[in-house]
């Protein structure tokens, strides 16, 4: 469709280099219309230390409009393919950056509303420990988040925090693993010291009965046994009553609750699902119960890489 190439080996150069000011043109438009063979719409290469094989700029403040549009209509097909070949240095498959106040780095939308699609996949194949298939990252002191789910959040493995290790944090990590239930539960903890008459009524936050239902509360006497040491008043208007204490002592407390906040109300939650009938009979980790690869519902056949050409295609 369109082939540029820059073969100067220093400065500045572009493969291709389009520009429309228009605001519904087209910097460069390349189009390979045979439904057969290894065509292109547009192959760009430069060899230059500083080059760029292909470099689209829309210019117009308004509109919306593409600094570069592809579009591949195969069931095999790549609308981008990015590469990095080099084998050191810090590189990029594919890098997007935005500099809008309200900007997206990146955003992989998958528009079809039914089977197992993925707006952005990351897949890793090193088993080093600092390899992620996907990684956020936040500056320290925000208020945002390195990664945030607009929804549900599911691990097939284990979920943990991990710092590097108080003792030895030069050679190890420290790992702490989430709590697991089939109920989405809050926890609720502190320690309470109990008055003259081995009572005292404990405060909840004032959002407690908004966001939970069915607490339950677990005591644990400090000091000296309290054999009659019991919930003398259940929750409500976010506290609660202990009493049968002995007087002056401190009493460990721990409220546990049913998640019941209006994202709860309104979806819910599952604890045994059904797969779908077209992933049926696949497994999230096919190998631990001796199936094929194959047979993962995240499994995808390897693409062939897009050629490496070291010349005219």
């Amino acid at each position: 469709g369109l082939l540029g190439s820059a073969s100067a080996t220093t400065g500045t150069t572009y493969g291709v280099w389009g520009q429309s000011l228009s605001t519904s043109g087209t910097g460069v438009l390349g189009l390979a219309s045979a439904s057969t063979g290894q065509t292109y719409g547009v192959w760009g290469r430069s060899a230059s230390t500083s080059g760029t094989g292909v470099y689209g700029v829309a210019t117009a403040t308004s509109g919306t409009n593409y600094g570069g549009w592809f579009q591949s209509a195969s069931t095999s097909g790549r609308g981008v393919y990015g590469r990095a070949i080099a084998t050191s240095g810090t590189t990029y498959g594919v890098y997007g950056e935005s500099v809008s106040p309200n900007g997206t780095g990146v955003f992989g939308w998958a528009t079809h509303n039914s089977g197992s699609t993925s707006g952005v996949w990351g897949r890793i194949s090193s088993s080093h420990s600092a390899a992620f298939g996907v990684l956020g990252e936040e500056f320290s002191g925000g208020a945002g988040h390195a990664v945030f789910a607009s929804g549900t959040l599911a691990a097939s493995g284990t979920k943990s925090f991990q710092i590097d290790h108080p003792f030895r944090p030069e050679t190890h990590y420290l790992n702490h693993f989430c709590a697991e239930g089939p109920e989405p539960y809050n926890l609720y903890r502190g320690t309470v010291v109990l008055d003259a008459r081995g009572e005292a009524w404990v405060q909840l936050p004032d959002y407690f009965e908004a966001i939970n239902r069915d607490p339950t509360i677990s005591l644990t006497p400090v000091g000296t046994p309290m054999p009659n040491l019991h919930v003398a008043a259940e929750v409500h208007n976010n506290r609660f009553k202990i009493a049968g204490g002995a007087p002056g002592k401190k009493v460990f407390w721990r409220v546990e609750a049913i998640r019941n906040d209006r994202w709860v109300q309104q979806y819910g939650y599952q604890t045994e699902q059904e797969k779908e009938d077209d992933i049926k009979g696949k497994y999230l980790h096919p190998e631990l119960y001796g199936q094929p690869k194959e047979r993962g519902i995240f499994y995808r056949p390897e693409l062939e890489p897009a050629p490496n050409e070291t010349g005219k295609p």
